[in-house]
């Protein structure tokens, strides 16, 4: 923030002392005991905030300067007429320059106060999440829904100053696509919801809010496409081939199709729309109540397709897929009733996806199904779901072919969509990594109906019931042990990590999936499929085993940040619930460390919601509760991992995305 010719800003602190403000520029503090009826008073902090910045200067400004020329301080720098209504209606800190460039420094005045940087997240860990609320609460009426402009409140008796109730330094229109998520810096989802009043058609603009950009207002949609095709397909859609660029989308592809589709289906823009401004909400850059409002309007009534064959569009299809996702990227406690809408989109798709698979039969949009079923399974496995949607795929012989796994390149690929080194290798892997898929589901079905049986029970597991789970994860293990050998390709050597290291792009990703998958399985199926699995001894063997799998887990997620081809974690958000099992399974603190570090990696790479801080924060919890236990004379399995998630309110979706 930088000091206004003439629109001086102040920095007001909650309790007595000095503020300087984010670039270092003299400030002045507001005194607390002043008579908001009158002029306001204020006491010259620049002396010490000089001392503190030796940068910061004063000389020649007519403000701060009490021998700057008279001519300066008393006459305006800007010949324009002054067109613009009242100081006090401004939104925007352009239209306050130009309307104090007219005027002689010192006529106009905006305050801010700690308060209004509260979803900073430099400034919002400084207050307490009771204070950040209750200020988003406050505030939550007087915020305009186009999330550009600045809130304010005036002063009683003088329009010529202003104060702002939030301040942001960076405007959502200048958003670049890659800025990093923060969670401190909007407001809750409940909270939003508590403040915003949904209609089917925008709110008509105040005379107030006149004077906003309407060149951004009309833009709005285009810029949330912009991110969407920048920066959020690429988290949704993977992997590329190997040299594409990032940011380059074919015609005609199944990136492309999104963007397509929502030219014919409006409300699959509007589904777009909501997704990429609950992205950008994270990071401050765009209101959530927008996010709601396309959301909404994604599922507007009045935009619903009648006929059969509208029902089970593409556009209708990609609609729920993308709201699905929304939904799966703000979870919350199941008492708050988070778990119900991403449940019904899945719901829906699975609907969906039979009548077009009994209308069309092979679905053209295989991949986005494959990848609804990964999403099932994984939510399963978090203890959320019944994994009712693979089920269904598998029932009804819906799985798409080995080659619609794989995100297509456009319409003209044809066969040129793989290389002659790919086709040699990638049939192999594929089928390797969707039979491993496959014995997750039955693995998270199981886990599913054992949690089930044991909340039923009003006493612990009969010693009957007990062996009958032991019984079942034994079986589990030995059949996913078993399928994982007889499939292993003869080309990739020994099994370990690196086998893959030498393939094309897309085949080591493949193969790197399916081989993070495998070692998640084993050691889901050895420590969480059942209630009182963790209280069963194990053999020393088992234990330096289960720490093995966890080290491999994460010295393949540590290449991950620096990967040659160029993805990173942005393309392999897969990697979230890997790292998250290796943390919580191992034995080792050091294993357990370098997880929360992967984790932390992986937020900074920035998801679509809030998935990897809350995944982060799900395995501190359960770390310390491990520690806890330990300490007391316990084992570090007697943890019930799922269970520390839901008492803490921490359960999870999804961790990746």
């Amino acid at each position: 923030m930088s000091v206004t010719h003439a629109a001086l800003y102040v920095i007001v602190p909650r309790e007595g002392g000095t503020v300087a403000d984010r670039d270092q520029q003299p400030c002045t503090r507001l005194n607390r005991e002043c008579d908001w009826n009158h002029r306001w008073n204020f006491s010259d902090a620049t002396p010490s905030t000089q001392g503190k910045h030796r940068n910061v200067t004063t000389t020649g400004n007519a403000v701060w300067d009490p021998h700057a020329s008279s001519r300066s301080s008393t006459s305006p720098t800007s010949r324009e007429p002054d067109d613009l209504p009242a100081f006090e209606v401004l939104t925007n800190d352009e239209d306050r320059e130009r309307k104090a460039g007219t005027q002689r420094p010192g006529t106009y005045g905006v305050v801010v106060t700690p308060d209004s940087f509260s979803d900073l997240p430099e400034y919002a860990t400084a207050s307490s999440p009771r204070d950040r609320r209750e200020s988003t609460q406050s505030r939550g009426t007087s915020a305009g829904s186009g999330g550009s402009s600045l809130s304010r409140v005036s002063t009683r008796n003088d329009g010529n100053f202003v104060m702002l109730d939030r301040f942001e330094d960076v405007s959502p229109s200048s958003a670049l696509p890659h800025s990093l998520p923060s969670p401190l810096r909007c407001p809750s989802f409940q909270d939003a919801i508590q403040s915003l009043s949904l209609s089917t058609s925008p709110p008509k603009p105040s005379n107030t809010a006149r004077t906003a950009s309407l060149g951004h207002i009309a833009n709005a949609d285009d810029e949330f496409t912009t991110h969407f095709r920048r920066y959020i397909v690429r988290r949704l859609v993977q992997p590329l081939p190997h040299g594409q660029p990032r940011d380059t989308i074919l015609p005609g592809s199944t990136r492309d199709v999104f963007e397509v589709e929502a030219r014919r289906f409006a409300p699959l823009r509007h589904a777009i729309c909501a997704i990429s401004a609950l992205n950008l909400s994270h990071s401050g850059q765009q209101s959530l109540e927008d996010a709601l409002q396309h959301y909404h309007s994604a599922l507007s009534t009045s935009a619903t397709p009648a006929t059969p064959d509208d029902l089970i569009s593409d556009g209708v299809f990609l609609r729920h897929f993308l709201l699905f996702i929304y939904d799966i990227c703000i979870p919350m406690n199941p008492s708050d009733g988070g778990d119900v809408m991403w449940a019904q989109h899945l719901d829906h798709l699975r609907q969906i996806a039979i009548q077009r698979h009994l209308r069309i039969g092979r679905e053209p949009h295989g991949y986005i199904l494959w990848s609804i079923c990964e999403l099932d399974v994984q939510a399963c496995l978090l203890g959320n779901g019944r994994c009712e949607f693979f089920s269904a795929i598998m029932q009804h012989n819906m799985l798409p072919s080995l080659q619609d796994q794989l995100p297509s390149l456009g319409p003209s690929a044809g066969d040129q969509a793989f290389t002659p080194e790919e086709m040699e290798v990638l049939p192999p892997l594929l089928r390797l990594r969707q039979g491993v898929l496959a014995q997750m589901a039955s693995l998270a079905f199981a886990a599913q109906q054992c949690r089930a049986e044991a909340a039923a029970r009003q006493t612990p597991a009969s010693p009957g019931t007990h062996a009958r789970w032991q019984a079942l994860a034994l079986r589990i293990q030995t059949e996913l042990h078993s399928y994982w050998t007889s499939a292993w390709p003869d080309f990739l050597g020994p099994e370990t990590a690196h086998a893959g290291r030498n393939l094309p792009g897309r085949a080591r990703y493949v193969f790197e999936h399916a081989f993070l998958l495998y070692q998640t399985a084993t050691l889901y199926a050895r420590t969480t499929l059942h209630p009182t699995q963790r209280q069963t001894p194990q053999h020393p063997d088992l234990h330096a085993d289960t720490n093995r799998r966890c080290h491999t887990i994460l010295t393949l997620a540590s290449l991950y940040p620096n990967d040659y081809d160029g993805g990173g974690f942005a393309e392999r958000r897969h990697v979230g619930f890997p790292i998250l099992m290796a943390g919580i399974a191992s034995a080792q603190a050091e294993a357990k460390g370098e997880a929360m570090r992967l984790l932390a990696g992986l937020q900074r790479d920035g998801g679509v919601g809030e998935n990897c801080l809350r995944t982060r924060r799900l395995l501190g919890a359960v770390w310390e509760e491990q520690r806890r236990v330990v300490g007391r004379g316990g084992r570090l399995e007697e943890v019930d991992w799922l269970a520390v998630g839901r008492e803490r309110g921490l359960s999870v979706v999804n961790c990746g995305l």
